[in-house]
């Protein structure tokens, strides 16, 4: 018997409340009416020998119908997910586990899985399953699109040895698996610091450690106690805490247009080039593109302990405010994997309904394929409001659509924007790492 897996012990997912469906195939009809039409002649002539064949053919019948139907019977499986959580570039993998919990083995089955991952193929047929059997079997897919797909239905089919009747069994439970977008990784980008206007930094206080101590005050219940200030504590004969001044350097957004007439995307045989390729592939789409451009950017910042917010329009708004941390990291990687471009809002109006709403001293990048001049004036027009502006246009033209980067470079360039273009199939790390200007 084979053994489970250390990491099966600790996450099951069992399927339950089953649909089971028995069907005759053809050569049972055709037997039955052989059995009828024999039954008769027996009756007609009375001759012992076709009242035999009669018995004979009822009991293949009767035999082969009790067969199929305790085919999928007495039968527990099981689907074991490593994670539900996985990366495009990565591997789905899960462990299925068919058990057979009856009293009479299993000589034919058919396991069909319903999974939507692309790739995925956890189906399997299996033979001479005895009493008290166990099968178990792993299955490892490539992971190339983001999304959220579904894992299940189950399905048993089984059948009897002359093959007269099948029986289906659905295990309609489901479950999920997640993929967040590929993340390119980005050595470099010469992004201004953007400092706070004024002295307002000295005036923010905040309750995480930062760099910058703003003073000391009485300790209060709920206090931590490595935040004491023994020094001050010991001077005053009472318990002093440290205060700590919001961190200096300015809020990252990344804002992308996900407004559905400006992407382009060319499905014409994409999942075969995406399953034959190794590692972590973008499909010919703007949106697709979008995505691991803005899941890169807030890797890349996040990781440098950056302030890092996250504002989209697709079918429904995408707002995620500024934060730091491997937490916000997985946050924003989850909200891109649901992203699509469904969305009705133009560019321009979801920067002047929230650009000049954020904070100043500010930076703003921007990811957009559209060519529409109207976003590059309003992004032009941000730095008189204290926001810095980095701008990431997608060449339409290079996935199929009009040419868009001759008509807002102009003016992005000449406002004196930090501006780069990316094409189809170009490599996005070092597109991306010549945002700005360098030092």
């Amino acid at each position: 018997m084979t053994a489970l897996p250390e990491w099966l012990r600790h996450e099951t997912l069992s399927l339950d409340r089953p649909r089971f469906r028995l069907t005759w195939r053809p050569r049972a009809r055709g037997l039955f009416l052989l059995t009828v039409m024999v039954g008769m002649a027996a009756m007609i002539t009375g001759r012992s020998i076709l009242y035999n064949l009669t018995y004979l053919l009822l009991a293949l019948l009767i035999v082969s119908l009790a067969w199929a139907w305790s085919a999928v019977r007495d039968l527990e499986i099981q689907r074991f997910p490593r994670s539900r959580r996985n990366q495009v570039g990565g591997f789905f993998e899960e462990t299925l586990v068919l058990r057979n919990t009856g009293l009479f083995p299993k000589i034919w089955l058919e396991v069909r899985d319903g999974s939507t991952l692309p790739g995925h193929r956890a189906s399997f047929v299996l033979d001479n399953l005895g009493r008290g059997g166990k099968r178990l079997w792993t299955v490892r897919t490539p992971c190339r699109r983001r999304g959220l797909y579904r894992l299940g239905p189950l399905t048993l089919i089984g059948t009897d040895p002359f093959g007269l009747f099948e029986a289906t069994l659905q295990l309609t439970k489901t479950d999920e698996v997640l993929i967040y977008p590929p993340v390119f990784p980005i050595w470099r980008i010469g992004m201004p610091a953007g400092l706070w206007r004024g002295s307002e930094a000295a005036r923010r206080r905040t309750t995480e450690v930062t760099p910058s101590a703003g003073g000391v005050r009485e300790y209060q219940p709920g206090d931590a106690f490595h935040r004491i200030h023994w020094p001050s504590t010991a001077r005053r004969d009472r318990l002093m805490v440290k205060e700590f001044d919001q961190d200096p350097t300015a809020d990252v957004w990344i804002i992308l247009d996900m407004m559905a007439d400006v992407h382009i995307h060319r499905p014409e045989h994409e999942e075969e080039w995406l399953l034959g390729k190794p590692g972590p592939l973008l499909p010919v789409s703007t949106e697709e593109y979008a995505v691991a451009i803005a899941a890169s950017l807030a890797a890349h910042f996040l990781r440098r302990e950056r302030m890092v917010g996250m504002l989209a329009y697709g079918s429904q708004r995408f707002f995620m405010p500024p934060h730091r941390g491997q937490g916000q990291l997985e946050r924003v990687l989850e909200g891109l994997a649901l992203l699509r471009a469904y969305g009705e809002v133009p560019f321009h109006q979801v920067l002047q309904s929230h650009a000049l709403r954020m904070a100043r001293g500010s930076i703003l990048i921007l990811i957009t394929p559209s060519g529409d001049p109207r976003w590059a004036m309003v992004a032009r027009s941000l730095d008189s409001h204290g926001i810095r502006v980095a701008s990431i246009v997608l060449e339409a033209s290079s996935f199929g659509g009009a040419e868009t980067s001759t008509r807002v470079l102009p003016l992005l360039e000449n406002a004196g924007v930090p501006v780069t273009v990316i094409r189809a199939g170009e490599p996005l790390a070092p597109a991306l790492e010549r945002l700005g200007p360098r030092s």
